[in-house]
């Protein structure tokens, strides 16, 4: 089985730390690749950014698609799943919607620490989208751009789970999703410093897309999710 990881974002900075740290999850026989993009953003922090991602998101997929078992967007927003859904029969799941739905099985509520302020009001709307916005105890930014996640790791950490002890004690949260993947690398400093269960979305999704694909599974194409007419989109030397 090999899962597909996308970076949504230009660069190969995360690229190997990312595939290590991912294949660290997976069981024996399961490979794991990461493929960034060639044009799009730097980091995803803006609904300007997801568009702008969207479109090689989607010619990864479209190239890669036949070489994999299963498809992870690999960023918080879930950038571009729906669409890319539509384009293969292959298992594609998002962190944002993945993990939430994880959640579920380990507290009444849960809040998902994020990144800038506005990400806080994303997760809101993501919440609605999945019909949880009742479970959602809170959605927090913490003010700390994706490019500087890992400039000062105590910093960062600090200040996940000082927010993070405010999703509780005030919001009544029983779990805590980190809401960025860049924040993977501090998921272990963060649980030991809280009492509740931490879910970090990118090893979250990678597994599930595994449990997917072992049980057979994969979304319906049909009514949500129609086969896309290629013919009528153009400019684009992929399609």
């Amino acid at each position: 089985m090999k899962i597909l990881v996308v970076n949504p974002v230009v660069g190969d900075q995360w690229t190997e730390q990312d595939r290590a740290y991912l294949q660290g999850v997976v069981d024996p026989g399961t490979e794991v690749e990461v493929v960034g993009l060639t044009k799009g953003p730097r980091s995803i922090e803006t609904f300007y950014d997801e568009a702008h991602a969207a479109p090689d998101i989607l010619r990864v997929i479209r190239e890669k698609e036949g070489e994999v078992s299963a498809i992870v967007v690999n960023c918080f927003a879930d950038p571009a799943v729906d669409a890319a859904r539509e384009i293969t029969d292959k298992p594609v799941l998002g962190p944002a919607s993945t993990s939430m739905s994880i959640a579920l099985h380990l507290g009444a509520k849960f809040s998902v620490i994020s990144i800038l302020p506005n990400t806080a009001a994303c997760v809101e709307q993501q919440a609605v989208k999945l019909g949880l916005e009742r479970r959602l105890a809170s959605a927090i930014g913490i003010d700390v751009p994706v490019l500087e996640l890992e400039k000062d790791p105590a910093k960062t950490v600090e200040a996940i789970v000082r927010a993070a002890c405010t999703a509780v004690e005030r919001d009544g949260a029983e779990v805590i999703i980190l809401g960025c993947t860049g924040m993977a690398t501090l998921a272990a400093e963060v649980r030991k410093k809280l009492d509740v269960p931490v879910i970090e979305p990118a090893a979250t999704t990678v597994k599930v897309a595994e449990a997917l694909v072992k049980l057979g599974l994969h979304h319906h194409r049909g009514r949500s999710y129609l086969s896309p007419s290629f013919d009528k989109i153009v400019g684009y030397d992929w399609l």
